[in-house]
């Protein structure tokens, strides 16, 4: 666990190392503890704890701890794992996955969009479909040419990923997509009033907070739309046993004609 902006472990010595270890492996508790309670966890003199303190670049013990209480109330509260729950969707989002589900259950392609992070999702939303037996293919060239893809083809289902709803590259795809009737289009966004999903024939929208480091690098996350994507396929595997089983309850029955 690394805690401090110090990287040249190999200049400590044996009797320093003692100490780092011990800080690292418990931060909550040193930030309150003295010199003297440190050195007598740690098996060492009161000398070696403040030499330790300033080779890694403290001018003095109560700095080294401020250091430490400011990382714990930055760090501590946070839970990586509960970062998504049900209020990160609208309260008829199962009702709309079930009307997705039946659409994509009754298409013949299902190209799947997205650019930057959201290609990434694109990708694994196709081959999950692929996995259940679907004509289902990632685009994620924002200059593919998939309006020519599809003349000769009907009963086309798009899917669009894109967290903004603004990406001009897919806006522009999907304008000329769409002036087929065959082509439906499906926007998986955070933006439900954006251009996209107004272009779209359904729209499974999240609540995400958007997150930019500069300009371009988006650090928004993909995870409420891989559980729609979950969701989708959770569904279609139910068709796909129903299926299943509507027809080994036919073969039954001519078996007893």
């Amino acid at each position: 666990m690394a805690i401090f902006d110090f990287n040249n472990l190999s200049s400590l010595s044996d009797v320093e190392l003692s100490v780092y270890r011990f800080v690292v492996n418990n931060p909550e508790k040193v930030a309150y503890m003295r010199v003297r309670d440190i050195a007598k966890k740690t098996h060492v003199a009161n000398s070696s704890v403040m030499r330790f303190v300033h080779k890694i670049g403290f001018a003095s013990f109560p700095e080294f701890k401020a250091y430490l209480k400011n990382i714990n109330q930055t760090v501590a509260p946070q839970k990586a794992l509960t970062f998504i729950d049900q209020q990160n969707f609208p309260n008829d989002i199962e009702n709309k996955l079930r009307v997705v589900a039946d659409q994509l259950y009754q298409s013949d392609n299902i190209p799947i969009m997205g650019t930057g992070n959201s290609a990434s999702t694109a990708v694994y939303a196709a081959r999950m479909l692929a996995l259940l037996g679907f004509n289902a293919f990632p685009i994620t060239d924002p200059f593919y040419p998939l309006n020519r893809q599809l003349e000769n083809t009907s009963n086309n289902t798009i899917i669009c990923f894109s967290v903004s709803g603004e990406t001009t590259e897919l806006i522009e795809q999907l304008n000329y997509c769409t002036k087929r009737s065959d082509n439906q289009v499906v926007a998986i966004t955070s933006n439900p009033t954006s251009t996209i999903a107004n272009i779209s024939k359904y729209v499974l929208n999240y609540q995400e907070h958007k997150q930019r480091l500069f300009k371009y690098c988006d650090l928004s996350s993909q995870i409420p739309a891989m559980y729609i994507v979950e969701g989708l396929v959770e569904i279609l595997i139910g068709k796909n046993q129903d299926l299943i089983k509507q027809k080994q309850d036919q073969e039954k029955e001519k078996e007893h004609e």
